[in-house]
């Protein structure tokens, strides 16, 4: 359906789609920014007051995202003693961990680092016409620094269009310093119920790991290294009777990559994590897997995630 065809039927695009941008008024997450998106098909919630990290999704109304106990905090709760991390981490669909430190905590880092924490400037929204497609683009930049220590910006870009079933996130990790500087990141993509059930699988991994199971009590998590060789991109997924969720990612970027398997009773959720290392903490220093940024290099990382009926 062309723009003009589209616009014979609706008073307004909000109708059947587009960007609702307002703040959140209860509890711990009082204050946190939001933005959501709604192609018609898939909807998410963009935080831009943390690191524009994705919480809610949802796929004609269902849910694909898990949501953790904590909910949605506003950064100002944020602790880095130890795994405090934790108290804060509501999972969603996209929580970034870097950018100096992944995994266990290590020296000044906190686990999985500070940047999911830190909020956007300079965030933009658009959504128009262009041809006969609605496009809708959110955008922002978040600064990791401090005075005598790094300057990194995260320059992130997420995109999509009315009535699609796929969008993609597009990151520029600036190293702004004038000396060299290190960093790791993960994306820990977390997928939740009625997505992850007990007759889903996950796709294009060893068969001996794909199943997944009804929650199992005191269950421990697991995080199992999956290597992909010599392949430029990569696409994982979960799918179940109904549903098949997959992100589509470059290994140029993101060499390694982990899956979280955590099938507990309430922590019931499957994280699957393109990354620049699998190590974390201190391992990342001794293993000499940080990647190294000259002053003004760029690191561009790119993801999709797709969504659609099971046929």
């Amino acid at each position: 359906m062309n723009k003009k065809e589209l616009l014979s039927r609706v008073g307004d695009v909000s109708q059947i789609g587009g960007v609702r941008d307002f703040t959140f008024n209860d509890g711990k997450m009082k204050g946190v920014r939001a933005i959501e998106i709604n192609t018609g098909k898939i909807s998410f919630t963009v935080l831009p007051d943390r690191c524009m990290d994705i919480a809610q999704a949802f796929y004609k109304g269902e849910a694909i995202s898990w949501i953790s106990r904590t909910g949605i905090t506003a950064p100002e709760y944020y602790d880095k003693t130890d795994k405090n991390f934790l108290r804060g981490f509501f999972g969603g669909l996209v929580t970034t961990c870097g950018l100096k430190n992944i995994g266990k905590p290590y020296l000044d880092q906190g686990q999985h680092g500070r940047i999911a924490n830190t909020p956007a400037e300079k965030v933009s929204i658009f959504a128009d016409w262009v041809g006969d497609d609605y496009v809708i683009e959110v955008s922002g930049q978040v600064r990791e620094c401090a005075v005598f220590g790094e300057n990194l910006l995260l320059k992130r870009t997420i995109k999509t269009k009315l009535f699609s079933d796929e969008f993609t996130l597009e990151d520029t990790i600036v190293n702004e310093g004038f000396e060299d500087d290190e960093i790791a990141l993960c994306y820990h993509c977390n997928f939740g119920y009625p997505l992850v059930n007990e007759n889903a699988v996950m796709t294009n991994v060893p068969d001996d790991i794909a199943k997944l199971s009804a929650p199992i009590h005191k269950k421990q998590e697991e995080c199992i290294a999956v290597p992909f060789e010599s392949e430029d991109e990569v696409t994982v997924g979960i799918k179940n009777e109904k549903i098949f969720a997959s992100i589509t990612y470059k290994t140029k970027t993101l060499p390694n990559f982990l899956i979280w398997k955590m099938m507990g009773e309430s922590e019931y959720v499957v994280g699957l994590e393109p990354r620049t290392t699998n190590r974390g903490g201190e391992n990342i220093r001794k293993n000499n897997e940080y990647v190294v940024l000259k002053p003004f290099e760029e690191y561009k990382t790119y993801l999709k995630f797709k969504v659609e009926d099971v046929k």
